[in-house]
């Protein structure tokens, strides 16, 4: 059971290195467009099988719209409401591309169930949606794993918009988890796991916590493998667990994301590998002077 957890684990952080980000929908929210980092209409399975079965054939469909069609909402009446849906399709005799526009009145049919008054009401939805504008401060390269400067996260119940919080996003300059590998295997503390001698240690984190200033806060790891010995280790207050925070914490700046208010790392999930790298002839005096080097 603890391979198949490990194996899932990292296959999770591969897929996510090799997937690809998608265009999102667009809203309108008090008289301005923002770009809708969600698609709605796929929510709902149903709607979704006959949204696709609508489309014509000669849809152009791409790895960063797998969908085909990018869907126009407006907030009315306290209801998120869909005003159309465009999609491009390639014309094999023309040899040209085009936009059709599907108007509520053409949605209808495939929106029967939820509409009122002559609007398509997003009834089937319920949770977060997150729309923003402006330039992208984080972006993961994995469906609308990403933040713009400026957000707007609604609260949807049923349709009906809840609540609404303005979010202004940024980034500061300093280490980035993923360049960080070296520097974190220089300053671990080695010496402190004879035991572990030669042994690749794969630490899995989460929920990456920064100061505003670029100090490490905290973070939880989840599990630890070891490769060589296939030893999986449950404990996040594991001595080899504390002994990597501690390392983070002797790290100074480390990049800071501020994202809709909290500051946190690029990656909410990361998988990290270390193994200790000493040549033949050096000792501790010199691990010590590659720790300071970097201070």
């Amino acid at each position: 059971m603890k391979k198949v957890m490990l194996l899932i684990l990292l296959c999770g952080v591969m897929l996510t290195l090799k997937a690809t980000g998608q265009s999102g929908d667009v809203i309108r929210l008090e008289g301005e467009e923002w770009v809708l980092m969600a698609k709605p209409i796929g929510y709902d399975s149903l709607l979704c099988m006959r949204m696709d079965d609508f489309l014509p054939e000669n849809v152009s469909r791409s790895t960063g719209n797998y969908s085909g069609y990018t869907a126009f909402w407006e907030v009315r009446d306290g209801y998120l409401c869909l005003q159309r849906v465009e999609a491009d399709v390639y014309d094999e005799v023309s040899k040209k591309e085009s936009t059709r526009v599907y108007e509520v009145k053409d949605l209808q049919p495939i929106f029967a169930a939820y509409c009122r008054a002559g609007e398509i009401q997003a009834r089937w939805f319920s949770g977060e949606l997150r729309a923003g504008k402006g330039d992208v401060v984080r972006y993961v390269h994995d469906g609308f794993d990403r933040n713009m400067e400026t957000e707007r996260v609604l609260t949807i119940q049923n349709g009906k918009v809840m609540e609404t919080q303005t979010y202004h996003n940024y980034r500061r300059a300093g280490l980035n988890l993923m360049k960080a590998q070296g520097e974190i295997v220089r300053r671990f503390p080695w010496e402190r796991f004879p035991e572990y001698q030669g042994e690749r240690i794969i630490f899995s984190i989460s929920d990456f916590q920064m100061a505003e200033d670029g100090h490490f806060v905290d973070c939880d790891v989840p599990f630890i493998y070891l490769r060589s010995s296939r030893k999986m280790i449950n404990d996040g207050n594991h001595p080899l667990a504390l002994a990597f925070k501690e390392t983070l914490k002797s790290i100074y700046p480390w990049e800071v994301l501020f994202i809709n208010g909290k500051y946190t790392g690029e990656y909410r999930n990361f998988v990290m590998s270390l193994q200790e790298k000493t040549r033949p002839d050096e000792g501790d005096s010199a691990r010590n002077v590659r720790k300071e080097s970097f201070n």
